[in-house]
């Protein structure tokens, strides 16, 4: 074993049965992988290798979905004019168009409505409530993607007349309720008390369960509206929203995910057909590549720029006004990007983070100036770099709106529910967030939140890491432990593309890129050689990289594929 740096360490290796590797045809290598990932036995390694719709948990588990199922099936029978309100992020905007093409497949009346992100800000207000209330329209609102923590809404409620509101949510439960109130029922996996077995759905992944529920209860002249495979065919969204917003995949997201990807070749839905056929260039391989960084942005863009009401007609509409909204998106993401880049610069060039990392290990900053629809990816981009949390916030009218993003050691969401009393509107997940209170109340977090992460962030968690699976030597690299590593995918959240380490890489020969960027190398070890390529590479990198100088590596491996050919390469994520 090669003594590697402290800052790279193995994944925890659970014990595995020698019997194992003999008695399932997989390498030794790829079972000490899945072990890294706690899939350890016979059973789960064969499940996870080979996922089934028939692995999905029971829906009739979440809380208040019985109850939900029973009050939309008298609305569906009494043809009840229904409003549907979402989130403007792509879980919300996909929720959204999951339960609205559904119910208007079963000839119901049903309005969508997804508030300004800029105006109005996210979740359902007590001040939207009362207005839709003070109309007589509809008289049933389903929340989709948020209306868990919607105190308020679920206080004024019990005792005003108003439309009844089922939640479709997957957002932490930060504040208590009456669980058994009937005219606001909310479906969660996150409630306290769930005894749902996976509480990392999307929020679509709770609207699609909800869906399921709602399909079993029609009677059969409902029923027959749809396809068999009507279900099957929601996945390809499901997917979208579970990688958009950065849930594990892996149990049943994977499950959900993994089919998904294969009905996004084959998709129904028009606007996302037309969208891939548009922005795609591998349309047979659809990866979670993909949706993570050209199908999710640009569902994101349009209420990052302007509003969310495209990205909502793109998965809803049909004709010739699809090539349009594609146009738009594509416009709005671009701003986007643009914008992104300045606020990052200015945050980077304006803060000495060599300082704000080791004294503070935190970043909370804030502007009048700043785009509030991209600060969460400012912030992410941030916490990217230098593996500390962020939190920026725009300021407005002695108001501020804010988003934050964390590091996998620093629970945002948990350290912040105890100073709820600053803010007036609050939520979000343990590595990401959403803020809204009065500029006054400013100095006083900034001060509390420097003390929690003194506290609680210590100086080995700010040092950037890097996982591995396992030690590899160059003569293990071939074409089956490459073909072994596809089968772990889709890779993202929970579920990461594994890296390996090897020691004593002898340097043949090397070559920069792009003005010294990127380099490319051959490297030799056990008497074998490979290509290998380090992208963003620094000053540190480029005082080893001297052909004859042998290297320790961190690496992906991957196939390169150049015309007709085919080889394997090393994607090097660290070396010393």
């Amino acid at each position: 074993m090669t003594n590697f740096p402290a800052n790279w360490q193995c994944r925890i290796n659970k014990k595995i049965s020698k019997k194992l590797t003999t008695k399932i045809s997989y390498s030794p290598a790829l079972i000490n992988i899945l072990a890294g990932r706690n899939i350890i036995t016979e059973e789960e390694i064969i499940s996870f290798l080979n996922p089934t719709l028939n692995q999905l948990h029971d829906f009739r588990m979440l809380p208040g979905i019985s109850t939900g199922t029973e009050r939309i099936i008298k609305a569906i029978y009494r043809k009840e004019d229904i409003l549907i309100f979402g989130d403007y992020d792509a879980d919300g905007i996909i929720s959204a168009s999951l339960i609205y093409n559904f119910l208007k497949k079963l000839g119901l009346n049903a309005e969508v409505y997804i508030p300004d992100r800029f105006n109005e800000g996210y979740d359902l207000r007590l001040d939207f409530y009362k207005k839709i209330s003070s109309k007589y329209k509809y008289s049933l609102m389903i929340c989709v993607d948020c209306g868990t923590n919607s105190a308020e809404v679920q206080k004024f409620i019990q005792d005003s007349p108003g439309p009844d509101v089922i939640v479709c949510d997957h957002h932490n439960q930060s504040v208590d309720f009456d669980l058994k109130q009937e005219n606001y029922i909310i479906i969660n996996p996150k409630l306290k008390g769930s005894v749902y077995p996976f509480e990392h759905l999307s929020g679509a992944g709770v609207t699609f369960k909800f869906i399921i529920s709602i399909l079993r209860e029609l009677d059969e002249d409902y029923k027959k509206k749809f396809k068999k495979d009507y279900l099957t065919n929601l996945l390809d969204l499901v997917a979208i929203s579970t990688i958009a917003d950065i849930m594990p995949l892996v149990d049943e997201n994977r499950v959900m995910v993994k089919k998904g990807l294969k009905m996004l070749n084959k998709t129904v839905n028009p606007g996302l057909k037309k969208m891939i056929n548009a922005v795609i260039k591998d349309k047979k391989n659809i990866s979670e590549y993909d949706i993570g960084f050209i199908i999710a942005p640009r569902l994101n863009a349009a209420g990052r720029i302007k509003n969310a009401e495209s990205s909502f007609n793109l998965l809803s509409k049909e004709g010739d006004i699809l090539d349009k909204i594609i146009n738009d998106l594509n416009s709005f993401n671009e701003e986007r990007q643009n914008i992104q880049k300045v606020i990052l610069n200015e945050i980077i060039t304006g803060n000495d983070f060599d300082k704000i990392v080791k004294e503070k290990k935190i970043f909370i900053d804030k502007s009048k100036k700043w785009n509030e629809g991209v600060l969460g990816i400012v912030a992410s981009d941030i916490v990217k770099r230098f593996n500390i949390p962020a939190i920026l916030f725009k300021e407005m009218e002695g108001k501020l709106k804010g988003s934050g993003r964390s590091t996998d050691k620093f629970d945002l969401y948990r350290n912040l529910v105890s100073l709820g009393y600053l803010f007036e509107n609050f939520g979000g997940h343990r590595q990401a967030c959403g803020i809204s209170m009065n500029v006054l109340n400013f100095k006083t977090f900034y001060k509390k939140m420097e003390e929690i992460a003194d506290k609680n962030i210590k100086d080995e968690d700010v040092e950037k890491k890097f996982a591995y699976d396992l030690e590899l030597n160059f003569r293990d690299i071939n074409k089956k432990i490459l073909n072994e590593i596809n089968l772990l995918k889709p890779f993202g959240a929970g579920n990461p593309e594994p890296s390996f380490t090897t020691g004593n890489c002898a340097i043949i020969d090397f070559y920069y890129l792009m003005e010294e960027r990127h380099v490319k190398l051959k490297l030799k070890q056990s008497g074998r050689i490979f290509d290998a390529i380090m992208f963003k590479i620094d000053k540190r990198v480029k005082e080893k990289v001297i052909t004859g100088n042998k290297i320790n590596i961190l690496y992906k491996i991957e196939e390169n594929i150049w015309g007709d050919f085919k080889t394997i390469q090393l994607v090097i994520l660290d070396l010393f």
